[in-house]
């Protein structure tokens, strides 16, 4: 029996410009994916910040993180899957007929687009908004739970050195959370940046939680008050103490 020109194409072995175009191809679905999916966090960030510039006497902001992991993996995976193999990448380094390798780079590109869709709609992150009255949690503009500062049942102070989860390293880190009775927490001090501007802003929600004997459980070490202190006015670091003191 003879071998037909289809077959031979189809077992013939892969080049290295096949080769290549396989990795290109990949590398392209991959990056592509992951950048537009961080392009649509940014643009999120922007609208974000648009709000809250129509909402009065804004303190602090933070935000809730967004579970983005399984999307990205499926961005990572499937043209890891789908697209090498084709373009001769495998062990046995065949190449398949054009048609073949360009329908398998579209279903790979269609599960880029799907991962990256699934990211658009899990990745809205909640932002937190904090006033002199209450704090407030925000889903694309529109406000999904409020509490005003009495109705909170604790206060967690601490600045004590941390363990980062990620990295390893052990790091200074100040804390500032108020709890409500839904079991949600105000993260008030998650970015620190000027820790003068922080002192500031936290000060009257101090006050009205004190005011009103919110239970607090507080925790400090040195080494960690040194680093946050560095650079305060005698004064500031004796506000700093305060705001960290029962």
């Amino acid at each position: 029996m003879t071998e037909g020109p289809r077959d031979a194409a189809a077992a013939a072995p892969a080049s290295f410009v096949d080769k290549l175009i396989g990795i290109l191809v990949t590398v392209a679905l991959v990056s592509g994916g992951l950048a537009a999916l961080a392009l649509i966090q940014v643009l999120f960030e922007r609208r974000d910040d648009q709000i809250l510039r129509t909402i009065p006497d804004v303190l602090l902001t933070w935000r809730e993180p967004a579970d983005l992991f399984l999307p990205m993996m499926l961005i990572a995976i499937a043209p890891l899957i789908l697209a090498p193999g084709f373009f001769g990448l495998n062990r046995t380094s065949t190449v398949f007929p054009a048609r073949t390798r360009w329908r398998m780079v579209a279903l790979a590109a269609g599960c880029v687009a799907a991962s990256v869709a699934w990211g658009a709609l899990a990745g809205r992150e909640e932002m937190g908004v904090a006033t002199r009255f209450g704090a407030a949690w925000l889903r694309d503009g529109k406000p999904i739970e409020h509490w005003s500062w009495g109705a909170a049942t604790s206060v967690g102070a601490a600045c004590v050195n941390q363990r980062d989860e990620a990295t390893g390293k052990v790091a200074p880190a100040l804390n500032y959370d108020v709890t409500f009775p839904s079991g949600r927490e105000a993260s008030l001090a998650r970015d620190v940046g000027d820790v003068r501007t922080l002192l500031g802003r936290l000060a009257p929600i101090d006050e009205s939680l004190r005011a009103r004997s919110v239970p607090r459980f507080v925790s400090t070490d040195a080494g960690c008050m040194a680093h946050y202190g560095r650079g305060l006015s005698p004064d500031e670091q004796a506000r700093l103490r305060g705001l960290l003191g029962r």
